[in-house]
């Protein structure tokens, strides 16, 4: 009995003293961001005027800058550009300091008498600051480019831009 009780004696010394539970805290910071709802407008077209296929041998790149400034793709006197350009300017309003992403998807062009089609690719801001809480808000253009081969076919070719903007 003597050795029983010595081993449980020497058992009870060897375990740990369990301590008792520590509360431990870990404080966050917490934010929230309101903002207005966007709003946004477009106004006018993009129109790269006129183009005279004069014999087109090489594919040619016709652009329109976001300030409305025609390249007539250096193919001249193979291709000539005339008459009046535009670009479309939006404007978009929100809650100021904000970013606010741009996002321009472009259609292909059609000919409106044969299908033929002509892709367009856009240019223009990915991004803008808001510098004020509403009117008027921060306008932006975009601008674009179309290229034409030897075998574009003659007629009037359109689409459509559609252009998102969102809080960044």
């Amino acid at each position: 009995m003597r050795k029983l009780t010595l081993s449980l004696i020497a058992l009870s010394a060897a375990a740990p003293a369990v301590a008792a539970p520590v509360s431990v805290t870990a404080p966050v910071e917490v934010r929230a961001t309101v903002v207005k709802p966007l709003t946004f407008t477009a106004t006018g077209t993009m129109n790269f005027g006129t183009i005279l296929l004069n014999g087109l041998t090489a594919n040619r790149t016709i652009s329109i800058s976001t300030a409305n400034v025609r390249d007539c793709g250096g193919g001249s006197p193979q291709l000539i550009c005339s008459g009046a350009t535009s670009v479309p300017t939006y404007n978009v309003q929100g809650t100021n300091k904000m970013i606010v992403s741009i996002v321009k998807t472009a259609s292909s062009l059609t000919n409106d008498s044969t299908g033929a089609t002509l892709a367009m690719t856009l240019t223009g801001p990915t991004t803008v600051l808001l510098t004020n809480s509403g009117a008027p808000g921060i306008d932006f253009t975009i601008g674009g480019s179309i290229t034409l081969t030897p075998t574009t076919g003659e007629g009037v070719y359109s689409g459509t831009v559609n252009v998102q903007v969102d809080y960044q």
